[in-house]
């Protein structure tokens, strides 16, 4: 099955959660953990991210791609996934579940670095312009991924209800590749072509990001 056929039956969740900072450190180490067993023993998982705030660490976004719903099933009810649920519970102080649907998953096939930096956009796109952005921003990731050796991903998808509320999830080898991702023709393009569409931004910086598993 080649990638666009992934895509297309991808099944993918988006997490918002803040956790006690008490137990910021023991949910990390979690947190790590499930990602681990996750990548070994789980094919149907496809990509599994997380990443904390960096102003307010304890401010956590997961980010989760399965080859189809019964993969998420799966891997919900899986040994790593129940101890890492038991154990971080009583540490999650709030946390938000959100269905979402692909618009364009980039990756390159190698994991990115240890020292990733992670940068997530939060876009509010006006209804009317919904479809012209999509392939805009479809556009500028292949471009990114294909021409970019510092540009490990760019995840985009919306939530499936709010679907002009977009996320980019945005994976750099390190602040230098973000930089010049920037400034690159294609990037500004994006910029040039969409800024009439997008009603609201907001954009956040991450703490260093725990070694993710990646589409593939």
């Amino acid at each position: 099955m080649n990638i666009l056929s992934k895509i297309a039956m991808a099944y993918v969740r988006w997490s918002e959660l803040e956790v006690d900072p008490a137990g910021l450190d023991r949910f990390t180490r979690l947190a790590e953990e499930n990602v681990r067993e996750t990548r070994s023993t789980e094919p149907g998982v496809l990509a599994f991210y997380w990443a904390s705030e960096r102003v307010h660490p304890n401010r956590i976004r997961v980010f989760e791609v399965y080859a189809d719903e019964n993969a998420y099933q799966e891997h919900l009810q899986s040994p790593h996934f129940q101890k890492f649920r038991a154990g971080s519970g009583p540490l999650v102080t709030s946390h938000q579940f959100f269905e979402a649907v692909p618009v364009m998953l980039g990756t390159k096939p190698q994991l990115p670095p240890t020292g990733a930096v992670v940068r997530i956009a939060e876009l509010e796109i006006r209804p009317t312009q919904l479809d012209a952005y999509k392939a805009i921003v479809s556009e500028e990731i292949d471009a990114s991924i294909r021409v970019e050796p510092g540009v490990f991903a760019i995840h985009a998808f919306a939530l499936k209800n709010r679907p002009n509320h977009l996320r980019l999830y945005e994976i750099y080898a390190d602040e230098r590749a973000y930089l010049l991702h920037r400034e690159s023709p294609h990037f500004k393009k994006y910029l040039e072509a969409t800024q009439d569409m997008i009603i609201a931004r907001r954009l956040i910086e991450t703490a260093p990001p725990v070694l993710p598993l990646t589409l593939n």
